[in-house]
């Protein structure tokens, strides 16, 4: 857990605390090789965001420092 995740977790009242690191963990950064994590498991924060950003981040797949995408993951349909 990164240090901004210990404070924000430490300040917020605890039910605010949990909807930030669910909202956060569906969020995702894409790599162009495919790979995909949760912008919680790169150690950020992301809680009652909009939009696509892009991020230079390394890559630990492909092994490349480039542009990844941040994106809302999509839901799935049950059957």
């Amino acid at each position: 857990m990164s240090a901004l995740q210990r404070v924000v977790l430490a300040l917020l009242p605890p039910k605010w605390a949990e909807s930030v690191k669910a909202e956060s963990r569906s969020w995702m950064v894409s790599c162009s090789c495919g790979y995909e994590r949760s912008f919680w498991d790169i150690g950020g924060v992301r809680w009652k965001a909009a939009g696509n950003e892009s991020r230079y981040l390394y890559c630990p797949h492909c092994g490349r420092r480039h542009w990844h995408t941040v994106h809302k993951q999509r839901k799935t349909a049950t059957a």
